[in-house]
């Protein structure tokens, strides 16, 4: 069996070309979609540095506000808001941990300052 070269079996059921269409649509949305996220990657990450604990990165009650809001808009849109909250709970748990790691890197660096300004403090040192 041989693909043309699109890769398509010549062998295989003719695809509606309208799928096709469909498909690129998809892709095209996927970019965008991916394109925005990583913005609110970024704006995650700036917001990190404001954040001093755990309890603020965390902040059980921004997270319902962010879902409810997203629930309310998939509806205005069209969307089964199961959907929207599913996918807004995940990010929000893999931008949560990114940011325990940014809280815990900038802790280390805090306190690895802290202590060779305590150690030049007492003397020691180069």
């Amino acid at each position: 069996m041989s693909a043309d070269r699109t890769g398509a079996d010549p062998s295989s059921p003719a695809i509606d070309p309208r799928i096709e269409e469909l498909r690129l649509s998809v892709d095209a949305l996927d970019r965008r979609i991916v394109a925005l996220l990583a913005e609110r990657t970024a704006v995650v990450r700036e917001l990190t540095g404001f954040k001093r604990d755990e309890e603020t990165v965390r902040s059980p009650g921004r997270v319902e506000q962010v879902v409810a809001k997203v629930r309310g808009l998939a509806d205005e849109h069209g969307m089964p808001p199961g959907i929207a909250e599913a996918t807004y709970r995940t990010l929000i748990d893999e931008l949560t941990g990114m940011q325990m790691v940014l809280l815990e890197e900038r802790r280390a660096v805090a306190s690895a300052a802290a202590g060779s300004a305590a150690g030049a403090a007492a003397g020691e040192g180069p």
